[in-house]
């Protein structure tokens, strides 16, 4: 289903109803799980045991498939799926003949796009699980490593430049909507510094 290189294939269900039970899921949230999902099962596993070449003792990283009842799924939705399992999880959600990634990393969601199953491929880079975790958090997020940067900085770069574009749009339509030539003023000279820190990230 998804290309991963040296790891284990496992296969094993996660009950909805465990799911619900262990974490004490109120009758909202049960729904909300069932109206996206229909069914978790962990596919591939990436630790010590499947790779012993890489000897540092580190958290492992499994591979979830998350059988979707529509394409798309909330990030709220995914996030409270990730931290409620608590591990590392590289998140394979499936709807028909297609598949999207999905990563909880930095108290983020990352997501890439929606395409063909044979197409979803990601590479195991580095000489640690770590280092592999890294590296999967930037490719789901389609992000080029950079030099001098760890793949951790790079994807907050790339937030807060997302965060940045965002600010940058909102004011501007602000200020276009603005018929005050103070204020209009005062809101071009906020859009232009953010300008000049988008170009330092």
């Amino acid at each position: 289903m998804l290309g991963l290189p040296q790891t284990t294939e496992v296969k094993k269900i996660i009950p909805k109803r465990a799911l619900y039970s262990k974490f004490e899921l109120n009758t909202a949230e049960q729904k909300e799980f069932d109206a996206a999902i229909r069914q978790m099962t962990i596919v591939n596993e990436i630790s010590l045991r499947t790779i012993p070449a890489l000897h540092k003792k580190e958290k492992a990283v499994f591979v979830l498939a998350v059988q979707l009842k529509q394409e798309g799924c909330a990030e709220k939705l995914l996030q409270k799926l990730c931290r409620l399992i608590d591990q590392r999880l590289l998140l394979a959600l499936c709807y028909e003949d297609k598949l999207q990634l999905a990563l909880y990393f930095d108290n983020r969601i990352l997501l890439n796009e929606f395409m063909p199953v044979a197409e979803q491929k990601v590479n195991l880079q580095g000489t640690s699980l770590n280092d592999i975790w890294e590296h999967l958090a930037l490719q789901v997020a389609q992000l080029t490593p950079r030099a001098g940067l760890t793949p951790a900085s790079v994807i907050a770069n790339a937030g807060r430049r997302a965060e940045t574009e965002a600010q940058i749009a909102a004011l501007t339509k602000k200020m276009f909507a603005e018929k005050q030539a103070r204020k209009k003023l005062t809101l071009r000279e906020a859009i232009n510094k953010l300008k000049k820190e988008l170009e330092e990230l």
